[in-house]
């Protein structure tokens, strides 16, 4: 049994994207996470250890925004997707979901982005 905890609305400034001027300027993104664990023993013992905290998961999302340069919104959330799996062995499956309010496209939208479900194994 599974249960989801999620994380919405994370802001970031970086500088992904196919083209050059997007690697120099930088530009908004924001992520929305899920995650799915079995929360059933740290409810019952109200125990933070038993669960993944919030500020983990964020920390993570953070860091690979920081420490990576994508081209495509398929390729951040992919990486996004991995380094939370890899770091929280009690996730069972993680939804990331990127969007881009600002990309570069000729006409008048309000979002654009990518939504991805990845499992452990």
């Amino acid at each position: 049994m599974s249960d989801r905890v999620f994380l919405r609305g994370i802001e970031l400034f970086a500088h992904h994207g196919l083209y050059p001027e997007e690697a120099k300027l930088g530009q908004r993104f924001v992520v929305d996470i899920d995650w799915w664990l079995d929360t059933r023993q740290a409810a019952r013992d109200d125990d933070y250890e038993e669960t993944v905290g919030y500020q983990e998961v964020y920390e993570t999302v953070t860091r690979v925004s920081a420490e990576h340069r994508f081209h495509i919104l398929e390729a951040f959330a992919e990486g996004i997707a991995a380094a939370i799996l890899k770091r929280f062995g009690r996730i069972e499956k993680v939804r990331v979901e990127v969007h881009k309010p600002s990309a570069p496209i000729a006409g008048v939208f309000r979002d654009v982005g990518v939504d991805i479900t990845r499992t452990r194994g």
